[in-house]
């Protein structure tokens, strides 16, 4: 296999060792899946390790002969254990970087033995701001991304309709999904936080909460997963969101969009306007620089201008303390779009923004897009109609 990303690999690998150079390390090391990625094209079991004085070395337990077909990495080697790195790399009483956000502890004893006497330093605030700003390749997967999940959602709203469940519409839309290139796997970051799709929530399931750090979670199968799609019938009055993530060749995109199962009622129509007037003070009043507590602090006012604030990302002290997320190969990479975080909404910073409303009993109102910042303002990466689909 030819491998046409080198020069987006070589390009990531020389901001990572300027990274090296200012937290004056010898070198870091990494082995999660998306950071091996992210630095060698592919996800092999095995250890990447980034020197300031020599050329990145991709250590592989399994599988070698398919890290060297897909990895445009030079120095790719076969290990059957860890120790065996020493045979190459001399790492002892080294200052050495590690991802310890994401690193087993049992992996970092390893390594200690492995660097002896070394000094290792936690980077994984450097790699993730790294990996925050979006190089032209990336934004043109996340492009596609929005175009494939336009079109899913597209053919998925003529399957909606009153007497069928949550779980009848999941299992067709990501069957569409899959169809046209949707990867599968919606890969986070922070411990134990996991998506599959996304969440598929008719009336006041929209209301029930679980472990993921998310203004939803719904129901699901039950107790081993218990997010998503149920067997929920939708009746008459329910309003249907559908939160979903696309995923095209590793990047995401993030939407969310409601269907009405018969006419909405007046109250319902007056939220939405409130969350459109939030997308209309996003798309065209923000502009580059803006930090995450200014845009969360301008999106408040706004709930408050409309006594929406009791209803705003959750009910009660159920509520979701941010209004949007950084987004690429993971679901929650950086920024956090909540009160206090200094980070900026620079050029080419990819983000989700997802103003939301939850009214009892009808369910969850408003919408989730992702973009990307650009000059001009932000770029609309999901662009299937926000307004509230009305399912007669």
């Amino acid at each position: 296999m030819v491998n046409n990303n080198s020069l987006e690999i070589e390009r990531r690998i020389e901001n990572l060792k300027k990274i090296i150079e200012e937290r004056d390390l010898s070198a870091v090391i990494l082995i999660q899946n998306v950071s091996l990625y992210y630095y060698t094209n592919t996800i092999q079991l095995g250890v990447l390790v980034v020197g300031i004085d020599f050329e990145p070395v991709y250590f592989v337990k399994r599988d070698y002969e398919r890290a060297k077909e897909e990895s445009p990495i030079k120095n790719i080697f076969k290990i059957n254990s860890f120790k065996e790195i020493t045979n190459y790399l001399n790492l002892e009483s080294k200052k050495i970087g590690l991802e310890l956000d994401v690193l087993p502890y049992n992996q970092y004893l390893r390594f200690k033995e492995v660097c002896k006497d070394a000094i290792f330093i936690d980077i994984s605030m450097d790699l993730r701001k790294l990996r925050m700003v979006k190089s032209d390749y990336e934004i043109s997967k996340m492009k596609q991304a929005g175009i494939l999940l336009e079109e899913t959602i597209k053919e998925v709203s003529s399957y909606i309709k009153e007497g069928i469940t949550e779980w009848d519409i999941a299992c067709e839309m990501e069957y569409i999904a899959r169809k046209k290139g949707h990867m599968g796997p919606v890969r986070m970051r922070a411990f134990n936080q996991e998506m599959y799709f996304g969440h598929f929530l008719a009336g006041e399931s929209a209301f029930t909460l679980s472990y993921v750090d998310s203004p939803t979670a719904g129901k699901g199968q039950g107790g081993f997963f218990p997010q998503g799609a149920s067997k929920k019938k939708l009746k008459e009055g329910d309003i249907l969101s559908i939160d979903f993530v696309f995923v095209y060749e590793g990047y995401m995109v993030d939407q969310t969009r409601v269907f009405s199962i018969g006419e909405p009622n007046k109250e319902v129509k007056r939220i939405m306007r409130t969350a459109k007037d939030l997308k209309e003070m996003l798309e065209q009043d923000t502009r580059q620089g803006i930090t995450c507590d200014d845009l969360f602090e301008k999106t408040y006012n706004i709930v408050k201008e409309n006594k929406l604030e009791d209803i705003f990302m959750g009910i009660g002290d159920r509520k979701t303390n941010y209004i949007g997320h950084g987004i690429g190969l993971e679901l929650d990479e950086l920024p956090v779009i909540t009160k206090g975080v200094s980070d900026k909404l620079d050029i080419n910073v990819a983000f989700a923004y997802e103003p939301k409303f939850f009214l009892k009993p009808f369910g969850l109102i408003g919408f989730e897009n992702s973009y990307v910042m650009k000059e001009e303002g932000p770029l609309l990466l999901t662009k299937f109609s926000e307004d509230i689909q009305i399912i007669l």
